[in-house]
């Protein structure tokens, strides 16, 4: 079935060109779980954006298969504006940590030879760290995953795992 273009002139509260978006029309449809996300942080679980937008399931699937929602791993999903690393170790099991939260920080320049790729990530005791095409290091405990946010632990934190770190591989 083929659809006319929407008349302006019956709907001027439609955007289009020439005619910008009214104050909260961004929120409707299935933009609304990129600003509900952004409002969480960058990262949220399914069950997260479900609650906060009334747990309408038919939009939340519709926004998923239309590319809406951006899933970095099971029942966990980011905003577009989550940086490729923060998005890696969320895939991988948590937020960065150590010498990855120091770039995300911008402590470190990530262009540093000393940086080599490896992705630092926090999980807490009960966490699990899934498989990914990255090299991996670990940092366990629970207030170090609980220090930030769900981008990075926090700048102290990752100041302190660098330290850790650094002398356990020399």
């Amino acid at each position: 079935m083929l659809r006319r273009p929407i008349d302006p002139a019956l709907h001027p509260e439609v955007p289009g060109p020439g005619r910008p978006a009214p104050p909260g029309y961004e929120f409707a449809g299935f933009r609304r779980f990129e600003l509900v996300l952004r409002q969480l942080g960058g990262i949220a679980s399914r069950r997260e954006l479900l609650a906060a937008t009334d747990g309408d399931e038919t939009s939340f699937w519709f926004a998923l298969h239309y590319g809406y929602l951006d899933r970095v791993r099971t029942g966990w999903y980011a905003a577009a504006t989550v940086p490729p690393d923060a998005r890696a170790a969320w895939a991988a099991g948590g937020p960065l940590a150590c010498v990855s939260a120091l770039v995300h920080h911008g402590v470190l320049d990530p262009a540093d030879h000393r940086i080599d790729g490896t992705l630092h990530i926090a999980l807490g005791r009960g966490g699990h760290r899934f498989v990914t095409d990255r090299p991996v290091v670990a940092h366990w405990g629970d207030e170090d995953r609980a220090s930030g946010t769900r981008i990075a632990v926090s700048l102290e934190t990752a100041l302190r795992q660098a330290r850790w770190c650094a002398s356990a591989h020399q």
